[in-house]
């Protein structure tokens, strides 16, 4: 049951629908995708980053999908530049894989 956090930022009406069919389609059309996702710390004010999707309710890691010949570190440091404008300075470090 979702949380009155999570409803708050839930879409509806045309919004909800529309990326509900996206998922949908998304779902149809590629069932096993690959994603990354990278926890950027920042020690001088001992903060994470994170970002809101219009699609998930809810505060986010930053990352997505990795592209058709894209390796992971690439994928990685797409997504970084794309949803916070972020560079990596460092070859990133594998924590975990996940299955979902």
């Amino acid at each position: 049951m979702p949380t009155d956090d999570e409803t708050a930022f839930r879409q509806t009406g045309w919004a909800g629908l529309r990326a509900r069919l996206f998922h949908l389609y998304f779902v149809l059309r590629r069932p096993m995708t690959l994603g990354v996702r990278g926890l950027i710390h920042d020690a001088a004010t001992n903060s994470v980053f994170l970002i809101r999707h219009t699609y998930v309710p809810g505060w986010q890691l930053p990352g997505g999908g990795v592209e058709v010949g894209e390796t992971l570190a690439e994928a990685l440091a797409r997504e970084l530049a794309e949803e916070g404008n972020i560079a990596m300075a460092a070859t990133p470090v594998l924590k975990s894989m996940h299955f979902n």
